[in-house]
């Protein structure tokens, strides 16, 4: 129900802090990926051809969807509820595939 409060959200309830966190997940991933581009660039690497910048771009895309699913959560909408969390856990999959294969690249170097 998301009225619970727990020992790091600060006092507030899961259901006020979440998109407070999500939306400093996605402006953090964000800055992470400006730097993976300028990295690129610096090593003369092709832009966003790696599966580690691919999965980055599908990772913002998920986080954005997931962003504009909570506008229709307005009454009863438990169909979009069941996609937010559904959708939740495949981003959360994406983003450790994503953290896997930049591991693999930074010690590629």
């Amino acid at each position: 129900e998301g009225s619970a409060v727990y020992p790091f959200s600060l006092g507030e309830p899961a259901r006020a802090l979440h998109p407070k966190v999500m939306a400093g997940a996605f402006f953090f991933f964000a800055l992470g990926g400006q730097g993976g581009l300028v990295l690129a660039r610096v090593f003369d690497a092709p832009l966003l051809e790696s599966p580690h910048a691919l999965t980055a771009v599908l990772s913002l895309g998920l986080l954005a969807v997931q962003a504009l699913l909570p506008l229709g959560f307005a009454g009863s909408h438990s169909t979009l509820r069941t996609a937010h969390a559904a959708l939740g856990t495949v981003t959360m999959l994406v983003l450790f595939v994503h953290a896997a294969l930049g591991l693999s690249l930074g010690l590629s170097f």
